[in-house]
């Protein structure tokens, strides 16, 4: 069975999301903020990985937040999602 990523996200960008989710949820997080994850994936691509050119668009947080806990019922609860309004 193969993955299934956010519309529009770059699967190694939802890998990387992953890893940085999985860290404060193992440190007994009960909340952390999507945003500030997407802040340290901007970090990595354009300081880290010195790749200028890479865009991590502010509206990945929410799918990203979506797709993390889809796959980690364990962590039910750590985003705060607000309700979508799909039109």
């Amino acid at each position: 069975m193969s993955e299934t990523y956010p519309n529009g996200v770059p699967p190694d960008v939802c890998q990387h999301f992953k890893r940085l989710a999985l860290e404060p949820v193992a440190l007994g997080f009960p909340r952390y903020s999507a945003d500030a994850l997407l802040h340290q994936v901007r970090w990595h691509w354009q300081v880290e990985r010195g790749d200028r050119g890479f865009k991590v668009n502010n509206n990945w947080s929410a799918p990203l937040a979506r797709w993390f806990l889809a796959r980690n019922p364990a962590a039910k609860g750590f985003f705060e999602l607000r309700e979508r309004l799909d039109a």
